[in-house]
């Protein structure tokens, strides 16, 4: 069977067919065991939504599959990207992590498109992600991909500095039936359980949940307000082959976590979590090509123990509907095109005063050519038009007006190009140019918290900041080591940078002192990465990497206010990043360890005088595990990790716990 014209791709989110011509498209799920066997590297269609193997894509991707995931030990999503090269992590406590792409890491990081399957996860009151809070379990997850650089034309709203997408298991082709139980110091405990059924070899619905929890402290730190961290969630996904030419699919989930954040704003504050997805989705082919149907909410009360304010809950509901079509026009040419609908609400008497919104309408078209059998190209394009909207008591500060609010209107354009030319059998090209976006938040559109005789203010005159990057890349394969050589060199201008509420200088109006969001300047950032990987026939496995990068701000010193770290970037990425890693399997043993070093970087702790910098020396994260198979379906696992903590904990708590030993368990049933 040739799979190449048999085997579709599900079009729920921007998945597509690739088939040799209109007539022969099928909507059906994509089978990616068969595909990589096939090819012979793992898989991917979130890119240009047709099945791709990762060295062909136009742009510059890491595919980290479920056997990495294992070999690492994580019990985190956080703590697997930690060793990809480009990703910078800065770890606050456990469950407060902020993961970032090449640099311009701050509290909440705003520039990150983080999708589960294509349907966001991150939460739309900061525009961050809660990576404690996801609702998918480590042993559900097929593979995690990460895209670096602007990629919003592609894959849509607030692709400014990469995309992380995670894949789960397709529960009409793979069967997950695994439990793991485990504990270790700090007080960590955590239990899971993924569970798969199909129906008549035509539906299937796997099934997750599992928690986590952690002390770590022995006893919490007098007066800090600081709360155990924890972590519950439930997932349901579900596929429906109706026939060779229909494809239904059905999502659920829910979660429930509690940890210590750090904010834009330098503070910390307890963040409960509460939030509930469901998605449906179609898709069909037809003599138009195959059209995909995608509609999705996702809502959420986030509960902010704030230190100048009441406790308060604002509720999040974003609502996503999508309707796209992939044509194959001929072997050489494919075209997308896709329709975006987005609503987004934030309700909080406390923090904005009653209910700030948006409805957000955004075009995209993609085109993607195979010029030669060695050579492609790919542009796509995207045009987002955004209405603002406010209900609500409004402060009339600085001239604030409810139809100042509703009148708002925003609208940018984004573009993502990328050629890849394979220049011999070991050889492959890759250029890449793109231009992404950054919108506001609905934070930085409507925060009003009067602190004392001070206010901070979000504004409707923010544009989003614009990512422009260029990437040229090259992949070398290496037969002698069975590996595989990637080097990159990239530049990158933020024009627009948007600064938080709070991060910009106090104005004065009438009797009230407030600091408002605003666009704040620029900044600029040029670097490399270099890195090897390969393995032996013994089973020995290995990797190494370097990542350099350079970026300077051109941010006027007025615009550095009371809480102006967010807006600080030269220094706050590390310049060098090297990691290294190595395993083995040995009979019934598997070995596997990871190092990651650094070079300093500055941070910032709340003080009495407003953000005060600090400096985060060279540092060392590790991470080692020994996976012991004792039967058939139990494997016995000890993990040693020790994390460059952010000096945050001593600034703030005076403690800061780096060595976690965790010890685990999984049945595969």
């Amino acid at each position: 069977m040739h799979l190449t014209r048999k085997i579709g791709v599900l079009l729920l989110g921007w998945s597509a067919l690739c088939a040799a011509s209109p007539a022969s498209l099928h909507a059906q799920a994509i089978n990616h065991d068969e595909l990589e066997q096939v090819f012979g590297e793992p898989v991917t269609t979130s890119v240009t939504g047709k099945p791709q193997r990762a060295s062909e894509v136009p742009g510059n991707l890491t595919i980290i599959t479920q056997d990495d995931i294992r070999r690492s030990g994580a019990t985190s999503i956080a703590d697997v990207l930690q060793f990809v090269p480009g990703v910078d992590i800065r770890h606050n406590w456990l469950g407060d992590t902020q993961v970032a792409i090449r640099g311009y890491a701050r509290p909440m990081t705003p520039r990150l498109l983080v999708l589960i399957n294509g349907r966001q996860v991150y939460l739309d009151d900061y525009g961050n992600v809660a990576w404690n809070a996801l609702p998918v379990q480590m042993n559900e997850i097929r593979q995690i991909e990460v895209v670096k650089g602007p990629n919003t034309a592609l894959f849509g709203y607030n692709a400014a500095a990469g995309v992380v997408n995670i894949v789960t298991f397709d529960p009409l082709f793979d069967t997950v039936n695994k439990a793991t139980i485990g504990g270790g110091t700090q007080g960590f405990g955590e239990a899971n359980v993924v569970t798969t059924a199909h129906f008549g070899g035509t539906a299937g619905v796997r099934i997750s949940a599992g928690g986590w929890t952690a002390n770590e402290f022995h006893t919490a730190p007098a007066n800090s307000g600081y709360r155990y961290p924890r972590a519950a969630s439930l997932n349901l996904d579900g596929r429906w082959q109706v026939s060779s030419d229909v494809l239904l699919r059905a999502e659920a989930s829910m979660v429930d976590a509690l940890t210590p954040r750090v904010t834009p704003l330098a503070f910390s504050t307890n963040n409960r979590i509460q939030s509930d997805s469901l998605r449906l989705g179609a898709a069909a082919a037809t003599g138009l090509g195959l059209i995909d149907a995608d509609i999705y909410r996702n809502a959420g009360i986030y509960e902010y123990i704030l230190p100048f304010a009441n406790s308060n809950s604002p509720r999040n509901i974003v609502t996503v509907a999508r309707l796209g079509d992939i044509l194959k026009l001929n072997a050489a040419h494919t075209i997308r095109v896709s329709l975006d609908y987005r609503h987004n609400s934030l309700h909080s008497q406390d923090i904005v005063g009653g209910t700030v919104s948006y409805d957000n309408t955004a075009a995209s078209a993609m085109w993607d050519w195979q010029v030669t059998p060695s050579l492609s190209v790919n542009n796509a394009a995207r045009f987002d038009h955004l209405a603002l909207h406010y209900s609500g008591n409004l402060l009339a500060i600085n001239g604030r007006t409810l139809q100042g609010y509703n009148a708002t209107r925003i609208d940018a354009t984004s573009f993502n190009s990328g050629l890849v030319y394979k220049v011999t059998s070991h050889d492959t090209l890759r250029l890449t140019l793109g231009k992404g976006l950054e919108l506001p938040s609905l934070l930085d559109f409507g925060i009003q918290v009067p602190v004392g005789g001070f206010t901070i203010l979000g504004s409707t005159s923010l544009v989003p900041t614009e990512v422009w990057n260029a990437d040229l890349g090259l992949d070398h394969e290496v037969d002698a080591i069975r590996g595989i050589l990637r080097a990159s060199v990239f530049a990158q201008r933020n024009l627009k940078l948007l600064g938080s509420p709070g991060a910009t200088t106090p104005s004065l109006s009438g009797d009230t002192i407030y600091s408002q969001a605003a666009n704040t300047g620029s900044s600029d950032e040029v670097g490399f990465e270099l890195g090897l990987h390969g393995c032996s026939d013994a089973g020995l496995r290995w990797n190494a990497s370097y990542r350099f990068a350079a970026i300077s701000d051109n941010i006027p010193s007025a615009n550095f206010a009371l809480f102006g770290s967010s807006a600080r970037y030269r220094n706050g990425t590390p310049q060098h990043t090297i990691i290294l890693g190595s395993g083995a399997t040995l009979g019934r043993f598997e070995v596997d360890g990871q190092v990651r070093w650094q070079s300093a970087f500055t941070d910032y702790h709340l003080g009495a005088t407003g953000a005060l910098p600090f400096v985060v020396t060279n540092n060392v994260t590790l991470n080692g595990r020994v996976g012991y198979t004792l039967t058939e379906n139990i494997t016995l696992a000890a993990v040693l990790q020790r994390y460059t903590v952010s000096q945050l904990l001593q600034q703030n708590f005076g403690s800061r716990p780096q060595v976690r030993g965790i010890a685990s368990a999984t049945a595969h049933f």
